[in-house]
C-alpha cells in the first residue's frame, strides 16, 4: 500500500511549480515521488549545503578560536597582510 504525503504551500508557489513541472511533463505528485525516492535511496543532494561532521567541527574550532582574547585582528588590508606574513 502506498503512503500519503501532505504539505501546505502558498497557492502562488503551487501554481508556479505546477507550471514549471508541467513544462517538463511532470505533476507535483510525480515530482514529490521522484524526489522522495531519490532521498530515500541516495540521501540528500550534495548541493543542499548541509554541513557534514567535518564542516561542523571546523566551525566549532573557529568559534573557539574567536573566544581567544589574544587573537590578533586587523582593521585594514595592510594590517591584515602584515599579520598573514608574520
Amino acid at each position: 500500500m502506498d503512503a500519503r504525503v501532505d504539505s501546505r504551500v502558498p497557492v502562488d508557489i503551487k501554481q508556479k511549480a505546477s507550471k514549471v513541472l508541467a513544462d517538463h511533463g511532470l505533476t507535483i505528485s510525480s515530482y514529490i515521488r521522484i524526489t522522495l525516492t531519490s532521498v530515500a535511496n541516495d540521501g540528500l543532494p550534495k548541493y543542499w549545503g548541509i554541513p557534514n561532521a567535518e564542516t561542523m567541527a571546523s566551525l566549532e574550532e573557529a568559534i573557539e578560536d574567536l573566544k581567544d582574547s589574544k587573537l590578533k585582528g586587523a582593521s585594514s588590508y595592510d594590517e591584515l597582510e602584515k599579520l598573514l606574513n608574520e
